[in-house]
């Protein structure tokens, strides 16, 4: 999804940190910094290798063309397209 909104032609930012930096969009974001992971660390090194398959397109999304999301825990009465359910979350485009 993050791919998906830096590709959106100037519907969001064009890099994938100014999507992540945007403003409460990313729960797990705080302030213009990203959670302290050891980067010799098995989570850091799945994150490097997921962004690699993301960024190369090496294989389909899940979640398709999805730009938007929410936690399943709540219903924000959005009036788009539902792509994907993954886990705790809902995917829209």
């Amino acid at each position: 999804m993050i791919a998906n909104r830096a590709k959106s032609n100037g519907r969001f930012p064009p890099s994938y940190c100014g999507v992540l930096f945007q403003r409460s969009q990313f729960s797990f974001i705080r302030g213009r910094s990203l959670p302290s992971v050891p980067r010799a660390s098995r989570q850091w090194q799945t994150a490097v290798a997921v962004a690699k398959v993301v960024d190369q397109e090496l294989k389909d999304s899940s979640v398709g063309n999805a730009l938007f999301f929410h936690a399943k825990r709540v219903s924000p009465g959005w009036r788009l397209k539902r792509v994907a359910s993954i886990g705790n979350h809902v995917f829209y485009r």
